[in-house]
This record gives C-alpha cells, sequence and structure tokens, in this order.
C-alpha cells in the first residue's frame, strides 16, 4: 500500500474521530431540589434580613415562598445554589407597580450563620401598570425594567408598547434578520436604556420575546413626549 494512500486514510479516520466529538451530545447540568437543611438555613437567614432592614423592600413579608435554582455541571462539581425571592409588590410611581426579585447564593462551606450571601447579580425590577385607586397585587405578566429608565418613560412604553411593536413591524419587513420572525405573537419582556442615536439626545430600547424563542429588540427615539419605534434587531 502506497505511503500517499496511508497518510490520506489516517488523516480520513482522524477527521471522523473529530466529527464523532463534536456530535456527541453535550452533559446537560444535573439539577435537585433544595435539601430541607437549605431551605431552613435560608429562611433562617431571610427573616434576620428583614428585621434588620424593617424599611427596606423587605418591610412586607413575601407573597411567595422562594425560588430555588440549585444545578452543577456533570463531574461531580459542587452544586450552585440560589435562592430568588420576591419583595411585596408597591407603587414606584403614581402609575406604576414594581416587584424586587432579590438573589442570594449559598456556600456550604461557610460557618452556619454565613452560608447565604447576596449573589453577584444585582435586584432585579419587574413592572406593569397599576389600577388607579386600587393597592399593587401580584400580576400574572411583568415586564423586566433596567433601573436607568426613568418611571415616566417606562409608562408610557408600556401604554404605547403595542401600537410601537405595530409600527416595528413594518421594519421588520426590510430587515434581514427580521423578516421570517415579523408575523410572530410577542409580548414585552424587558425595557433598557440605549445609547443616543438618530439625532435624539435619548433613545429606549424595547425587548419584545415571541411563542417561538424569537427575540425582537426595538430602538426607540424620545422626542419630547414622543416616542417612534426607530430600528429593529432580531435573533432566533
Amino acid at each position: 500500500m502506497s505511503r500517499p494512500f496511508l497518510i490520506a486514510a489516517a488523516l480520513a479516520a482522524g477527521a471522523l474521530s473529530a466529527a464523532a466529538l463534536a456530535a456527541r451530545p453535550v452533559k446537560p447540568a444535573l439539577e435537585r431540589a433544595p435539601t430541607a437543611e437549605e431551605r431552613q438555613s435560608f429562611e433562617e437567614f431571610f427573616s434576620a434580613r428583614r428585621a434588620a432592614t424593617p424599611a427596606g423592600p423587605w418591610a412586607a413579608r413575601p407573597l411567595f415562598a422562594p425560588m430555588f435554582e440549585i444545578d452543577r455541571d456533570a463531574g461531580g462539581k459542587p452544586w450552585r445554589v440560589i435562592a430568588r425571592v420576591d419583595a411585596a409588590p408597591r407603587r414606584s410611581h403614581p402609575d406604576l407597580c414594581r416587584q424586587i426579585r432579590s438573589s442570594f447564593i449559598y456556600d456550604a462551606t461557610a460557618p452556619r450563620g454565613a452560608r447565604w450571601q447576596e449573589a453577584a447579580e444585582p435586584p432585579r425590577w419587574y413592572v406593569w401598570l397599576a389600577t388607579p385607586n386600587v393597592p399593587c397585587a401580584a400580576a400574572r405578566y411583568t415586564t423586566l425594567q433596567d433601573p436607568k429608565v426613568a418611571g415616566a418613560d417606562v409608562v408610557a412604553l408600556l401604554r404605547q408598547h403595542r401600537e410601537l411593536l405595530g409600527r416595528a413591524r413594518l421594519l421588520f419587513a426590510g430587515h434581514s434578520q427580521c423578516a421570517p420572525y415579523r408575523a410572530l405573537t410577542y409580548r414585552l419582556a424587558a425595557l433598557e436604556p440605549l445609547a443616543p442615536a438618530a439625532g435624539a439626545p435619548q433613545m429606549l430600547g424595547m425587548v419584545f420575546e415571541s411563542d417561538r424563542r424569537a427575540v425582537a429588540r426595538v430602538a426607540v427615539r424620545k422626542h419630547g413626549s414622543e416616542y417612534t419605534a426607530w430600528n429593529v434587531s432580531c435573533s432566533g
């Protein structure tokens, strides 16, 4: 058998092996429910925290039990334990209800009284339009608000989001990324600040999520009290 043929065969075998490795599915992260000790430990920590800051967002007891996210990568690595708690909804603006979600991370190796700490992730603000003369209560659909977006802008965008999305769909048609997603059903998932552009001192971002995992980002130009859908980008 000739030497060139042997070299070609070896290269082909190596390519097949590499392809097989690339095609091998990535092992998913393992998940589990919290242990009784983890639940009890967090309850003690959180009760002490509320008592120490009676005037903060935790002045009222949360409406729901904490949500735990516990996972680890395959291979015997330590479990990553995170507890998330939603504060009771409160008015952050006359027309806006806000619920703050805070995250805490667990360290099983720390002394018993110091196992829970605030996660590096900052608290998240979830907002929705308030009903006049009615106290804020938990809502089914909420929108993530970046703290840098002013309350007045949040209220305006929440009220106008269907109209702005309708105008943005016209921009979808001329955008190669967005054209395939033009007819999908969307809900407003987040509001965020954007860098000034298009001759406007202020631009705002609206993030829409579809029922088919597509995400549409709409750049909104603010001029005075008017908001205009200015540009779009999509991923799916």
